[in-house]
């Protein structure tokens, strides 16, 4: 290993600058669903959760983050891509990956920049990706479907998970 290859003990920052992301990232994840009228779940089991993966990033709490959002995004009736779930998408992703980063480094550590670039790109090619999902969700069809489309949604909904089965079993 060359030294500019090295990482320098003592630098980076600190690992409680990724427990403040969490906070941050939480706190607007709170923010959405307040926002669209929902306040029971949201004060009562999403707040509490939030607060325990700054606490507890590697706990189940931060799961509990992701489930309840999703859900409280579900109950207000209305577009399923309206703007408000659509801003939930990159802010849930955002907030669990930051978790899995914070719950793998000590309270007292450091983080080098350097670390980051690896999750931070896979993160923007995970919102390009959604982001093409979403535009092709919007262009679909809102009304009934022929059957014979269903039938073929299906039979190709099948094979792709035969295939992923099939690659899993050759490795």
């Amino acid at each position: 290993m060359s030294t500019k290859d090295a990482l320098l003990v003592g630098r980076g920052m600190p690992a409680l600058v990724l427990r403040l992301a969490i906070l941050v990232v939480g706190v607007a994840i709170v923010v959405v669903p307040l926002r669209e009228g929902v306040t029971v779940g949201t004060l009562v089991v999403l707040l509490p959760a939030v607060l325990a993966s700054v606490y507890a990033p590697a706990s189940p709490a931060p799961a509990g983050v992701v489930v309840v959002a999703a859900a409280l995004a579900a109950l207000p009736d209305g577009d399923p891509l309206r703007v408000e779930v659509l801003v939930l998408i990159p802010l849930v992703h955002l907030f669990h990956v930051t978790c899995g980063i914070a719950g793998a480094i000590p309270t007292t550590g450091r983080v080098h920049l350097r670390a980051l670039r690896a999750p931070a790109s896979r993160f923007l090619l995970v919102q390009g990706v959604m982001a093409v999902v979403v535009l092709l969700a919007a262009w679909l069809p809102t009304g009934r479907n022929a059957p014979l489309v269903e039938a073929v949604a299906l039979v190709g909904l099948a094979g792709v998970a035969l295939v992923t089965v099939w690659l899993q079993r050759v490795k």
